[in-house]
């Protein structure tokens, strides 16, 4: 059997949630069917970056045009197409604006992963008028792609009902295997947090969009004893967020991590109070270390809580109080069945070779 020769196409490596799904996908590749190529747009950052984990861990190969956006404007194009023929690629799976941007005129087998709702994600990004015209130009690219897909139902059926436009979805999943065997009390040791502290852990940056100040104001209205909220993330509201604290030992930013798993695993309870997401891995990793989880009641947190409602609990999004009241009557509810609901749902519906084989079907489809 010849092996189909994947080319992923993205601007970096730049490690952030797309990047971490894509290389799920690879990661569980049939490798007797297909053969992966990763090619990026941009020089990758000297920090943030994944490539040495696709190249060394994963074995896959990596080349970069290491264009500058102007650059990419002018000879993108052009170089992706010679190396699409130079190197007799099968099929392209594009991820992000500039990588759709360019597949969306060349002729080939083509597969998209949309990551985010865009008409929120890019208006709270990039502004409201420059947002609006990415968004609008991301869609127009995805139309002439053969088979673009979003990661969540829930944002599939956005963009149908508020934009007119109907696109399939494949789930986010998670690496469950990263997520086990992790022992709470020896992490706790390692990591220096005492044992009996009831610990809750939000991820992500300290953006607007993940709203980090109202889980810090909801966690300092609810006076629990003897509980701690720990931040791994780094981001501009960096300095409101620790003007809010004070001088509240309980609560820490402990910034970028790379060992975000054992934080998780050290964990008790995990707090997301997002405005957007796609389906978010931060989410899912929580889950699949059995954590209940208090979630903002945005459209991909609902999908998953629905998934199976005893793993988490829902609040409105900016309510402080509706989050304090959620994080005082979690833990009331009876721990180990929500924290069974939480990895039933990772491991039986939202884990990446789930996720990859689903993409795999898509590759037998446009190869016959």
């Amino acid at each position: 059997m010849n092996l189909k020769k994947i080319l992923y196409i993205v601007s970096t490596l730049k490690k952030a949630g797309p990047t971490i799904q894509l290389s799920y996908i690879i990661k569980y590749l049939d490798k007797s069917k297909f053969e992966p190529v990763v090619l990026t747009l941009s020089p990758e950052s000297e920090k943030d970056s994944m490539k040495s984990h696709f190249e060394d861990n994963m074995g896959v190969r990596v080349k970069t045009l290491s264009l500058s956006r102007l650059q990419g404007l002018l000879l993108a194009k052009k170089c992706v197409k010679t190396f699409i023929k130079e190197n007799s690629v099968d099929i392209v799976h594009s991820h992000g604006i500039r990588a759709d941007g360019l597949m969306k005129d060349i002729h080939i087998h083509r597969v998209s992963t949309l990551h985010n709702y865009p008409y929120y994600d890019y208006l709270m990004t990039y502004g409201k008028f420059k947002g609006f015209m990415m968004a609008t130009f991301h869609l127009y690219c995805l139309k002439k792609i053969d088979e673009p897909r979003v990661v969540s139902k829930s944002i599939s059926q956005m963009l149908k009902t508020m934009n007119n436009y109907e696109i399939d979805y494949i789930r986010n999943g998670t690496d469950v295997k990263i997520f086990q065997n992790l022992v709470k009390n020896s992490l706790r040791e390692k990591l220096r947090f005492q044992k009996d502290t009831k610990l809750f852990i939000s991820v992500g940056h300290l953006s607007s969009r993940k709203d980090p100040l109202v889980v810090i104001k909801a966690f300092q209205d609810t006076k629990i004893e003897n509980s701690k909220l720990i931040f791994l993330g780094d981001g501009h509201l960096r300095q409101e967020c620790l003007k809010v604290i004070g001088d509240h030992k309980n609560i820490q930013l402990i910034g970028r991590v790379d060992n975000v798993h054992e934080y998780l695993g050290a964990s008790d309870y995990f707090i997301s109070a997002s405005l957007a997401e796609g389906l978010p891995n931060t989410v899912l990793e929580a889950m699949a270390c059995g954590l209940p989880c208090i979630l903002s009641s945005i459209p991909p947190h609902i999908e998953i809580h629905q998934i199976n409602k005893g793993s988490s609990m829902l609040f409105e999004t900016k309510d402080i109080k509706g989050l304090s009241n959620k994080i005082k009557e979690i833990m009331c509810r009876d721990y180990k069945a929500m924290s069974q609901a939480s990895k039933e749902i990772v491991f039986d519906n939202l884990n990446a070779e789930i996720m990859s084989k689903n993409y795999q079907k898509l590759y037998e489809e446009l190869s016959k």
